[in-house]
């Protein structure tokens, strides 16, 4: 299969890739939005629409990692996440569909308005569900692909948080050179002399969960030589995303990029143009914020579908940078990693492990179907 990172490096056409992905998504313009922001010009990645059956940023790097899964005839695939992760939705829809038994190892998280829906869309699925009781949930993993191996004589593939492992990480370098070219095909009536201007966004704006999809744009770009920045927008817990972990992630990355396409540049961490900000995530993760609410409305009355727990605090960084003026004459890209498709239809509340059955209840209480939440008042009341 050709894509954007194929063609500009031969090499990396050796992984196995699944075309799962619609590709490329849009780019559209925001020029309403750019206006009442104060932004030379705003654009929106369309990320939402990489699958007709689930989108979202997820499917850009399961296309490498189910790709890894079945060129090693495994037959399970377990990955891990909080309660209502959209990675954990997006490998279920994904590797259901193409015949492998999916396992999700699933955290906790404080109540929102969204998670209860991925939770009945997963017991719709079929998804094998694993409640644990922390973060990190490297024991159960080990326990679950111990008892999957016994069973099936493989082993099962296993998927990082996110899916932010080095092969995850290439399917973004490969959005990044994708987005690139994009531009360039747009703005191909502008002079010569103009045109590495016009190019440009100066910077990129991008929820960062486990840190795989800003990494992999910030080694693209730098792949190819341009310089814009890339702002990852933290909204998981501090040892989830990190510098330390971002430059690991990106290390790892460079290496394998290395090991399979020679021609791929000898690029250090240093030579990234990358940025972690740590300001939008209090109070926890998959907390709404007035500031989150703000900004998911802002994008609603401008046709934007967003959400609270990812790109809402993304967005609202977003808003927040062009108000306080340090956006001024900056061109702006916004990368909506939330899926806009609809849910697959839900199964009873009573398929689900009663731990998850009872973190339901929670969030209807708190965030009921009128979808206003509940008054503090109301959401104190135990």
């Amino acid at each position: 299969m050709t894509s954007p990172l194929t063609s500009h490096f031969p090499g990396t056409a050796s992984l196995a890739c699944t075309g799962i992905a619609t590709l490329p998504t849009p780019i559209e313009p925001l020029p309403a939005l750019a206006e009442k922001l104060g932004l030379t010009r705003l654009l929106i990645k369309r990320d939402d629409l990489t699958n007709p059956v689930y989108g979202g940023n997820k499917v850009r790097k399961l296309e490498y990692l189910l790709g890894a899964a079945l060129a090693d005839d495994r037959r399970a695939v377990i990955t891990t996440g909080a309660y209502g992760s959209n990675h954990c939705l997006a490998t279920a829809v994904h590797a259901r569909a193409l015949g492998l038994e999916v396992h999700v190892v699933l955290s906790p998280q404080e109540p929102g308005p969204f998670a209860a829906a991925t939770l009945l869309a997963h017991a719709a699925l079929g998804t094998v569900m694993h409640p644990v009781d922390t973060w990190d949930g490297h024991d159960e993993v080990a326990r679950v692909a111990s008892e999957l191996t016994a069973r099936d004589g493989v082993e099962p593939y296993v998927i990082p948080m996110g899916g932010s492992s080095p092969l995850g990480v290439v399917g973004y370098v490969n959005a990044a050179i994708e987005v690139a070219d994009q531009l360039r095909e747009l703005n191909a009536d502008i002079d010569a002399a103009d045109l590495c201007d016009y190019l440009r966004p100066d910077v990129i704006y991008v929820a960062a969960g486990t840190l795989g999809t800003a990494i992999g744009l910030a080694i693209g770009l730098a792949a190819i030589g341009a310089h814009t920045r890339v702002i990852a927008v933290r909204v998981t817990p501090g040892g989830v995303a990190t510098g330390e972990v971002a430059e690991q992630l990106a290390v790892d990355t460079i290496t394998l990029l290395g090991s399979i396409g020679p021609a791929f540049p000898s690029l250090t961490y240093a030579d990234l143009n990358f940025e972690l900000r740590h300001d939008f995530y209090e109070p926890g993760y998959g907390v709404p914020t007035p500031e989150t609410e703000e900004a998911v409305a802002l994008a609603a009355a401008h046709g934007i579908t967003l959400e609270t727990t990812y790109t809402g605090k993304a967005f609202a960084a977003m808003v927040a940078d062009a108000r306080a003026g340090t956006l001024e004459d900056s061109q702006v890209l916004f990368w909506d990693t939330y899926s806009s498709v609809p849910l697959p239809e839900p199964d009873p509340l009573e398929a689900l492990p009663q731990v998850l059955q009872d973190y339901i209840a929670e969030c209807r209480r708190l965030f009921p179907a009128d979808g206003h939440p509940a008054s503090p008042t109301e959401r104190n009341v135990r």
